[in-house]
């Protein structure tokens, strides 16, 4: 303990060297870095949450107002915290098993770094505006943290206490921008960050709190499909499944605010696979998937207009820039098929190089812009090797989702419910890849990863504790021996 207050003492003081103009902020950043190391090291979970915090208001903090970036001394936090607590030095050498998806991760992540260091013909980032891009910032967020993320949920959400506090972290987060997002039309002066009502990046869509409205929509939608989970818990409290409850209308609405064709796409392909798949909780999903049916119908000649306000999905301006993006990224391929231009030159080549769809395709469209999709993106920036390795890693954490919730008993909020909503949120995120570079973004990528990974530990964890137990429906922890339990998960 005595360690962590003097290293927390000595960043402060160390900040107080490179900005002395900003004393009392530091030192209120001081008391409450210090308070948050304390706590955090103790608790895994609770480090965790900072993380969530720090990361879902990220945006809302732009770089530069702080000293330090308040997400990257949480991840360092989890991370210690983590390492600590699950002791892993006290593991003999032999007990130590090859792990395939934690080697995929090392590799890929490996594979970006040395595309980071290497020459290329272009500089990362936006062009005329690289003094301010950090190409280390876009490696933590956008690919660093989020597979870190699924390897220490794995470790840390072991048991139902925490991964009850991780659901709820989840649904609060997605509530405030739930509730941004429709505040955004109905009370603007309510709304913080200001940015959602004066600056919004898509005035005539709900942005939330990222400013981007697939990004929220991708929240909107994890949201959504975790209050479900705790709305059909019969073990929950009547007063707790009814907020939950009230939680997945509200979510729905603001899906809805988006007015964005693949987060209505994501979140329709997820009704109709949780109807097919949430066995034993599937009443919810068929209710919102008839009621969406019928609204949709009722009004197809709107849905199908290019009028977003009213619903439309309509944009052929949209979809010519996602297609000749795709015709530059494989014109791109095809110059530099094995180790790509660089990680983070889509731009770049998207700006010196941008190619047609087609005659019929305005060539303007998508000129200069990032990647929309997902993996076209890694192919142009990583090569055939990082599309490849991208891939492996994407493979192996369906897997390992999918193998975890066949194994979960059937019964309870935390059985095989639990599997199949990280699931679920994993082909929402797939899905929403398909029109956006979820790179450039941390926090929905963080909570699908923590969810994924809760859902393995926790399967992992009973199979070790005792392969035949049976979670009870009321979610508490089974009783098994004290060896086969951490000390920090059961506390």
């Amino acid at each position: 303990m005595c360690a962590v207050l003097g290293g927390a003492v000595a960043v402060v003081l160390a900040l107080l060297v490179v900005a002395p103009g900003q004393l009392g902020l530091l030192v209120l950043m001081g008391a409450a870095g210090i308070l948050a190391a304390v706590l955090g090291l103790r608790s895994p979970v609770l480090a965790c949450v900072f993380l969530l915090v720090t990361t879902f208001f990220r945006i809302a903090i732009p770089p530069g107002t702080l000293p330090v970036d308040p997400f990257l001394l949480a991840f360092a936090g989890v991370l210690a915290s983590t390492w600590l607590c699950t002791s892993p030095w006290r593991r003999r050498p032999g007990a130590v098993r090859p792990d395939p998806v934690a080697c995929a991760v090392t590799v890929y992540v490996a594979w970006n770094l040395v595309s980071a260091v290497v020459p290329h013909a272009y500089a990362a980032g936006p062009l005329g505006g690289t003094e301010d891009y950090s190409l280390l910032r876009f490696l933590i967020i956008g690919i660093v943290m989020p597979l870190v993320m699924f390897l220490v949920a794995r470790r840390v959400f072991v048991d139902p206490r925490a991964i009850r506090v991780l659901l709820w972290s989840l649904m609060a987060a997605a509530g405030y921008s739930a509730l941004v997002s429709i505040l955004q039309f109905s009370a603007p002066q309510l709304v913080w960050p200001r940015y959602i009502v004066e600056s919004p990046n898509w005035a005539d869509r709900a942005v939330g709190v990222f400013n981007q409205p697939v990004v929220n929509g991708l929240v909107l939608v994890v949201g959504f499909l975790v209050a479900v989970l705790i709305a059909s818990s019969g073990a929950e409290r009547p007063s707790i499944r009814a907020l939950a409850g009230v939680m997945a209308v509200a979510f729905v609405y603001a899906v809805y605010l988006t007015h964005t064709r693949v987060v209505w796409l994501s979140f329709g392909l997820v009704i109709v696979l949780a109807i097919a798949l949430a066995k034993g909780f599937r009443t919810g999903f068929v209710v919102i998937g008839a009621a969406i049916v019928t609204v949709v119908v009722s009004n197809w000649s709107t849905f199908t207009s290019e009028d977003r306000s009213a619903g439309g999905v309509g944009s052929p301006g949209e979809i010519q820039d996602r297609l000749n993006t795709m015709a530059t990224s494989l014109w791109a391929f095809r110059q530099e098929p094995i180790e790509g231009w660089g990680i983070g030159r889509f731009v770049a080549v998207n700006t010196f190089h941008h190619e047609a769809w087609s005659p019929e395709t305005p060539w303007v469209r998508g000129f200069g812009i990032s990647s929309h999709l997902d993996s076209l993106g890694v192919l142009v920036e990583l090569g055939i090797v990082g599309l490849g390795l991208w891939l492996v890693v994407t493979v192996l954490l369906y897997s390992r989702v999918i193998q975890a919730t066949r194994r979960l008993p059937a019964d309870g909020m935390l059985g095989r419910a639990l599997g199949v909503t990280a699931l679920l949120c994993l082909f929402a995120q797939s899905v929403t890849g398909l029109t956006v570079d979820l790179r450039f973004f941390d926090f929905p990528n963080i909570i699908v990863m923590l969810l994924a990974g809760a859902a393995v530990g926790w399967q992992q964890a009973q199979s070790r504790a005792a392969p035949a137990l049976h979670v009870a429906d009321d979610g508490r922890p089974p009783r098994v021996p004290g060896s086969a339990v951490p000390e920090w998960a059961r506390s």
